[in-house]
């Protein structure tokens, strides 16, 4: 690292840090960013620019540019090469104790072989190993017979082995189990693979890392899984079969792929729980949104409004409405006919005719549903 000077306030720290602002830059050093922090409101991070990062790493410097989203990948690519070679150097601990475990197994080894009557085992297999190529048929019913009763004799182990013997094997069992339970390296690697598929989907799917921040955010509560209980193109593009799937489940991620303007995508996420025949929905923190995936955006649910967010029966799926009246989003059992009508109950964006069917969000006046997918989300 170059030699760099100290900063004149605090000097036993090196200036190696610039703050940037719309008419000027300083020079600061880390005690002065800790200040910064501590004192400015609305502070920014990232008009912080780390000068010994961006000269090792030239590539950084496409952060504070126009075009940062385009260079993306490349910081994407070291930075998974950096979580991979930590997630690398976990495995290796992990075998290491995974090989300390299976050692201590071994030591108990006379224990297990006492239990199985190893001995006895042996002594049939030697049998039949020393029989002639043309064994007689007598032979081989003794033989079996023998093999047989072994393996009849073990079944029940706590009439066949010893006290001490069976005692030995449960302690070592739960030494074991309390061992690999409390194991803290199997968590962080899980944690550490959970951190780079979600890096992968920000930099493959941005949108879909959009909407999975945005259910966090709005229910305040961290996403542990995303199981699909529903694929049209597996389970068939039917009512019955979304019935199946939804009725008595809460947290579904709803996806739609429509054949409008060649494959318009759009959906919603609805939190409470489905009833068949009846509105679901609060008016206070509700989560719920629609969404379109072919414009990007999402159009949370008016708080107000959010009485009626769902509803499913045999003539149609509805997404919020006021219960007596048009709804944000209807799609009937053909799945091509429908309507969406966005600002009833979900927000819709300015310039966008609220008092009337729109092609806003489906990219046609009616729906055309091909496809449709629904996870159920888990949380923590």
């Amino acid at each position: 690292m170059q030699n760099l000077p100290f900063c004149p306030i605090h000097s036993y720290q090196i200036l190696n840090l610039l703050e940037l602002s719309d008419s000027d830059a300083r020079l600061i050093c880390c005690s002065c960013l800790l200040n910064l922090i501590k004192t400015k409101n609305n502070f920014d991070s990232s008009k912080i620019v780390d000068l010994v990062q961006v000269y090792e790493h030239p590539e950084n410097t496409f952060q504070f540019t126009d075009v940062k989203e385009k260079t993306s990948l490349v910081q994407f690519l070291h930075e998974q090469i950096e979580q991979l070679s930590v997630i690398k150097q976990q495995i290796e601990e992990l075998l290491n104790q995974l090989l300390e475990w299976k050692q201590e197994i071994q030591q108990q080894k006379t224990s297990f072989l006492n239990i199985i009557k190893q001995d006895e085992f042996k002594q049939n297999f030697q049998t039949l190993a020393n029989q002639e190529k043309n064994i007689k048929n007598e032979m081989i019913q003794q033989i079996q017979n023998k093999f047989y009763n072994y393996f009849e004799s073990i079944k029940a182990m706590n009439q066949v082995a010893t006290q001490k013997d069976l005692e030995n094997l449960e302690k070592l069992n739960q030494n074991m189990t309390q061992k690999v339970g409390n194991c803290k390296k199997f968590k962080k690697i899980f944690k550490s693979i959970n951190k780079l598929e979600q890096n992968y989907e920000k930099i493959i799917n941005p949108f879909w890392c959009e909407l999975i921040n945005t259910i966090e955010r709005n229910v305040k509560r961290q996403i542990n899984q995303k199981k699909i209980i529903y694929k049209s193109q597996e389970n068939g593009l039917t009512f019955e079969a979304i019935r199946k799937a939804i009725i008595g489940k809460q947290n579904l991620l709803w996806f739609f792929k429509s054949s409008n303007n060649q494959g318009t995508e759009f959906g919603a996420f609805t939190p409470y729980i489905w009833i068949e025949g009846d509105h679901s929905g609060t008016t206070e923190a509700n989560p719920s949104f629609l969404f379109s995936k072919t414009l990007n955006q999402i159009y949370p649910i008016i708080q107000k409004m959010g009485k009626c967010t769902q509803y499913f029966n045999p003539q149609h799926i509805l997404f919020g409405g006021t219960g007596n009246s048009d709804q944000d989003l209807r799609i009937n059992p053909d799945f091509k006919s429908g309507y969406s009508r966005l600002g009833i109950t979900y927000s819709a964006p300015v310039g966008v005719d609220t008092s009337k069917y729109s092609s806003y969000l489906l990219g046609a006046l009616e729906p055309n549903v091909i496809e449709c997918e629904i996870y159920q989300i888990l949380f923590e």
